[in-house]
């Protein structure tokens, strides 16, 4: 059986997962912490460990390739990382050719964002849809587009990075991001909670929490105004650790889209939490190598 790797590199850990070739996840390894590591090459060469034991663990596998996901933005061939203050370790880095030293098969890469959204399009929430939105809500704010089973990449590597585009005093990121949402609750409340805390206390039926998430919808959703008006997708799907919180805050991010909408997208644009979780960003890597 051919199979593809996919690598999810965050900033906090990384999941690596084999995929079939109709975009099944045959396996997801344990999550591995991202502060083991000083160097980028350290972390390289355990990927690489990982997946050649995996796939030495069944004689019926055929590794055909890596696709990685990495923090962006990236350079515009998508083989290094640029500028990630979340992940310095491969910041300014040859990832692919780094990863590249340890196979003789395919290494690709893209933003995690693009390739949480390519696994919910092809084997999620979106699948069905050939205009794909994805978000991810956690350290910070990241987009992506798939278009009839394809990442829209851009001209130069950087479509969809649109986390950092002005938005009041600073960009959409600072508004709708974890460390947001804890911003909300301690100028609503006049107390500093973390983002758990603030879930759970959203799960009781806390006002102040519930507030602090109402708001941070309202944000992501000026945000996606725009995006529909630009690409008019068929779907919106949510993801991050955020998203786990998606009850909480769906309902001010629609009246927001939703007042909006030109007449012809009412009643159909779907806005959906995701569907494989963890997974996506790791099938949708895997996803990278045809």
């Amino acid at each position: 059986m051919k199979v593809r790797a996919g690598v999810d590199i965050g900033g906090t850990k990384v999941r690596i997962g084999l995929v079939g070739e109709d975009g099944e996840l045959l396996l997801l390894m344990d999550k591995i912490a991202m502060t083991k590591f000083e160097k980028g090459d350290e972390l390289m060469l355990v990927i690489a460990n990982k997946i050649k034991a995996q796939v030495a663990e069944h004689s019926d596998y055929e590794l055909i390739g890596v696709g990685v996901g990495a923090p962006g933005p990236l350079n515009d061939t998508h083989d290094s990382v640029m500028e990630t203050p979340n992940t310095p370790i491969i910041q300014n880095y040859p990832l692919v050719a780094r990863l590249q030293a340890h196979f003789d098969v395919p290494i690709k890469m893209n933003n995690d964002a693009n390739v949480f959204v390519l696994g919910e399009a092809i084997s999620g929430a979106g699948k069905g849809e050939a205009l794909v939105y994805g978000i991810t809500l956690g350290t910070g704010y990241g987009h992506g587009f798939v278009w009839d089973g394809r990442i829209l990449s851009g001209a130069h590597g950087t479509a969809t990075e649109y986390g950092v585009a002005p938005y009041n005093d600073g960009t959409f990121e600072d508004y709708a991001c974890g460390p947001a949402l804890e911003r909300n609750y301690e100028s609503i409340a006049g107390e500093s909670r973390t983002g758990l805390q603030i879930f759970r206390l959203a799960q009781e039926g806390n006002a102040n929490a519930l507030a602090a998430w109402s708001l941070l919808g309202r944000s992501v959703g000026h945000s996606l105004v725009y995006v529909t008006h630009l690409l008019d997708p068929g779907i919106i799907v949510v993801g991050g650790s955020l998203a786990a919180g998606f009850e909480f805050f769906i309902d001010s991010l629609r009246e927001v889209v939703d007042a909006h909408l030109f007449d012809n997208q009412k009643g159909k644009l779907r806005i959906e939490p995701s569907e494989l979780g963890d997974a996506a960003p790791v099938i949708g890597s895997a996803l990278l190598i045809s």
